[in-house]
């Protein structure tokens, strides 16, 4: 594997990811939830970095861009652009439906959403 790959550092809180192995659900379920969280905190990076409330399409593909550039791989940036966006778009729409803002979704909305879909 390549040291690119060695040298990730996620952006969920450790006590996160415990908390969620923690929980009595399926290994499927507890790799979504971790999923999740690591697209929303990348959410929040990218808003705080941009001054934007929730990155737009434009934002995220910038930044799946950008991702891209770093592993040397230019063609990467449209699959991860696909699967950030999918769960843009179901934060947002859970977001909504629950009356929150999206970055201020916690562990337990996301574990409310995950339940949803199972």
């Amino acid at each position: 594997m390549s040291d690119q790959f060695n040298s990730f550092i996620s952006p969920v809180k450790k006590e996160v990811v415990n908390q969620i192995e923690r929980l009595d659900i399926s290994t499927l379920q507890k790799l979504h939830l971790k999923l999740l969280s690591h697209c929303l905190e990348v959410f929040k990076d990218i808003s705080s970095k941009d001054g934007e409330e929730f990155p737009n399409e434009i934002l995220l593909k910038r930044w799946c861009e950008s991702e891209a550039k770093k592993l040397k791989d230019e063609s990467f940036s449209v699959l991860l652009f696909e699967q950030m966006n999918s769960a843009a778009t179901k934060l947002s729409d859970f977001a909504k439906k629950s009356g929150k803002n999206a970055l201020d979704l916690n562990l337990d909305d996301l574990i409310t959403l995950t339940s949803l879909e199972n």
